[in-house]
Parts: C-alpha cells; sequence; structure tokens
C-alpha cells in the first residue's frame, strides 16, 4: 500500500468536498428557486406585484399559510439572476408600525420574511435594482388580504 498515494487521494477528495459544501449567500441558489420553496412548506401564493419599469426586474410574492396563519414574502428577481444587485422583500401587518423585511445584495431572491397575520390586512412590496449599485425600482401594494 502506497502512503503517500492514499494521503494524497484523502487530500484531494477532502479538497473537492471542500469546494462543495462552501457557504451559499442568502439570496443565492444552484438551481431555480420558487416562492413556495423558499417561504417552506404548507405556503401558497395569494398575491403578486411586479417591479417593473417597462422591463421586469422582479415579481414580489404574498404567500399565506392557513395552518399557522403566517405571510411570506419573497422578492424574485427576474434580472441580472446570478449578479449581486440590491433586492428587498417587505411586509407590514396592519395596527403595526412595525415594517419586516430583508433586503441586501443577492443573487436571486430576497426573503423569505414572515409574519402572523390571520384576521388582520397586510402591505407588501419589494425592490430591485437594474445592477450593482444602480438605480432602485419599488412597488408597494395597497393594504389588503384582511383575512
Amino acid at each position: 500500500m502506497d502512503v503517500g498515494r492514499i494521503s494524497a487521494r484523502a487530500l484531494a477528495t477532502a479538497a473537492a468536498a471542500a469546494l462543495l459544501l462552501q457557504a451559499v449567500p442568502a439570496g443565492a441558489t444552484t438551481a431555480a428557486a420558487s416562492p413556495q420553496s423558499v417561504c417552506g412548506s404548507g405556503y401558497g401564493v395569494i398575491d403578486t406585484l411586479p417591479i417593473s419599469t417597462g422591463k421586469l426586474w422582479a415579481t414580489v410574492y404574498l404567500l399565506y399559510n392557513s395552518g399557522n396563519g403566517y405571510n411570506c414574502v419573497v422578492t424574485m428577481k427576474t434580472a441580472d439572476i446570478g449578479t449581486a444587485t440590491y433586492t428587498q422583500a417587505r411586509i407590514q401587518v396592519s395596527g403595526s408600525s412595525t415594517i419586516h423585511r430583508d433586503s441586501g445584495n443577492f443573487t436571486s431572491y430576497a426573503g423569505p420574511v414572515r409574519v402572523k397575520a390571520a384576521g388582520k390586512c397586510v402591505q407588501f412590496g419589494g425592490i430591485a435594482s437594474d445592477g450593482p449599485g444602480g438605480q432602485r425600482f419599488q412597488s408597494l401594494s395597497s393594504w389588503g388580504h384582511c383575512g
């Protein structure tokens, strides 16, 4: 048995595994994510909001889980996917001044942002930009989904 060869093979295997296990930044995926997969089991899409200037930059998805009474918001980029650009998902529950959000330079989506909102109205929205350090575009819903 050649110990040098075994050690080299073990080192190569460990290096390959380390590359595969590198941390993936928030909002980055190796495969196309869906709003449901981002929010988790039990959530279904109840509304969408485009972020558009003639070009669709992103779509904001509002999801609801009737099993736990939580809403979830995700902003899925449709432009510059794979490039880290400023992206935000946000939601506010009626009766609260708190705006819950996830924002930063993401490669594919912002979120999930989850809030308990059973029996209350929500306002949701998002921001997408036209490139790293670029202009930001926003869409914000009216108050609704008061169930």
